[in-house]
């Protein structure tokens, strides 16, 4: 049975959007400052870091946001930008310089999977549209 692959590729500029976005309806704090850039980096998984200048103290100010907040920001950013993104599908953070891309996919008819890997694609898939199901729906209320 064929397979189907989707990638979308968010710039710097939209990731930052889509985290200060997640950040803002998950209630996380961030600083009152300007973002100076966005660190994407590989650590346990896809890692990225709004990264702020110096406070006044001199001390370097970083948010850090884990691959499955990094997956909710990104998910909840297609929602608000309205592009479609199906829930049932095998979804894949990477990281391309200093852009994320996201790779889906989609198995038609019965291909195999392992189940350890099926059920944990599925835990890992829930708990991003989880997140930004929740983040959503904070917004909602407002």
């Amino acid at each position: 049975m064929p397979v189907e692959l989707r990638r979308l590729v968010f710039s710097e500029e939209e990731v930052q959007a889509a985290l200060i976005n997640y950040a803002l309806r998950s209630d996380m704090r961030l600083p009152s400052a300007s973002v100076r850039n966005v660190k994407i980096y590989k650590k346990d998984g896809l890692f990225a870091s709004l990264v702020y200048p110096p406070n006044e103290e001199g001390e370097a100010r970083e948010v850090e946001f884990s691959e499955a907040h990094l997956a909710a920001a990104i998910i909840l950013y297609c929602r608000v930008q309205e592009i479609p993104v199906p829930r049932d599908v095998r979804k894949v953070l990477t990281q391309d310089g200093n852009k994320v891309a996201m790779t889906m996919q989609v198995h038609y008819g019965d291909q195999p999977k392992k189940k350890a890997e099926a059920a944990s694609e599925a835990v890992e898939n829930a708990q991003a549209e989880s997140a930004a199901s929740e983040a959503s729906s904070r917004l909602d209320k407002d």
